[in-house]
């Protein structure tokens, strides 16, 4: 048996399959498709979608064959991503590679493979689309001209995967940037409203089709009051008592998302909000305010989204709680006639 080499740039190939987050999810249809048609077009018992990972062939999709993934040494596919054309076995028992390889003596007993490598941009050959049988057979042109157009169908689905993957790349890259100068901002702010009000200005772009507002709680009075929106519709009362919020009234973020929660008391009846996200801001254990978004199309705040939003809400307590205290140490200077003497 002949174990397959490492493709010369296996480094790059390893780290592009990886980008993708492909590995180990779940069946997809638009890949499960190419490899039912693959098996009625070439009339074999077994196809697959396989991928090449540092120590295994994993397989996306696989029609005939029970196993999820075999080791990469003993792969078929391992030999046929060296190359940028069809990989073709007439039969196993009688090529030297091959003939003592245990998935040929042994279950699936492979005699007959063919598979197309699968080439995303880069020029990486991250796996391949194969057909096999347990019987030796001929391979035309024709038939490799078949399979390697099935194969740019499934390459096409990869492609399209890297082309998200680079787009939010993009966008986590322009989110640092906005939370960079969000900062930035804050750091220059003297009042706790001002510092707000800055916010409200450039948080836009990172929530998009979003409104929003920064509610400051006020604790002689146990409520909270918006100092600080953005967006077409707020949606809120701009100032309520603490209990109304379920995201203050239990210490952590509520996510309503239609009825599979408890909408917040503070949200108005008759407004068009799908869903909200309620994110008390604390620090040191004390809460400060909150943080609130809403929309009408729930699908533009993801988890990712979600999670960007406790960012933001971290960030400004943080500053919220910063600006308090220089206040609290410059009325502590202001009263204290020996102050300006030490």
């Amino acid at each position: 048996m002949q174990t397959p080499p490492y493709p010369a740039n296996e480094a790059t190939r390893l780290n592009t399959l990886r980008s993708l987050h492909i590995l180990d999810t779940k069946p997809e249809e638009r890949f499960d498709r190419i490899t039912r048609i693959a098996k009625r077009l070439f009339g074999v018992p077994i196809t697959l979608m396989s991928l090449i990972d540092a120590e295994r062939q994993w397989f996306k999709s696989h029609q005939g064959l029970d196993l999820g993934e075999t080791s990469r040494d003993i792969s078929f596919c391992g030999h046929a991503i060296l190359g940028n054309s069809p990989f073709v076995v007439p039969d196993a028992l009688l090529d030297e590679r091959f003939r003592d390889n245990p998935l040929v003596t042994d279950g699936p007993r492979i005699r007959f493979y063919a598979g197309a490598p699968l080439t995303v941009n880069n020029g990486s050959n991250l796996g391949t689309l194969c057909v096999i049988d347990q019987v030796p057979r001929t391979f035309t042109d024709e038939d490799q001209q078949l399979l390697v157009d099935l194969g740019r169908i499934a390459q096409q689905e990869l492609l399209t995967m890297q082309l998200d993957t680079l787009d939010e790349l993009k966008q986590r890259n322009a989110e640092m940037q906005v939370l960079s100068e969000i900062g930035e901002f804050l750091q220059a702010c003297f009042t706790v409203e001002e510092a707000c009000g800055a916010i409200a200005s450039l948080i836009a772009p990172l929530f998009p089709d979003c409104s929003g507002g920064i509610f400051i709680l006020r604790t002689s009075l146990n409520q909270v009051e918006n100092v600080a929106n953005w967006g077409t519709e707020l949606g809120s009362k701009p100032g309520f008592l603490l209990p109304e919020c379920w995201g203050l009234r239990r210490g952590r973020v509520h996510w309503m998302n239609g009825t599979d929660r408890p909408r917040c008391h503070h949200i108005l009846a008759d407004s068009a909000i799908a869903a909200s996200l309620c994110i008390p801001m604390m620090a040191q254990g004390e809460t400060l305010g909150l943080f609130y978004l809403n929309t009408d199309n729930p699908q533009v705040l993801p988890d990712a989204k979600r999670q960007l939003a406790r960012t933001v809400a971290e960030q400004v307590g943080m500053a919220i709680a910063n600006l308090n205290l220089r206040e609290t140490l410059q009325r502590q200077s202001d009263s204290d006639p020996m102050a300006g003497h030490l």
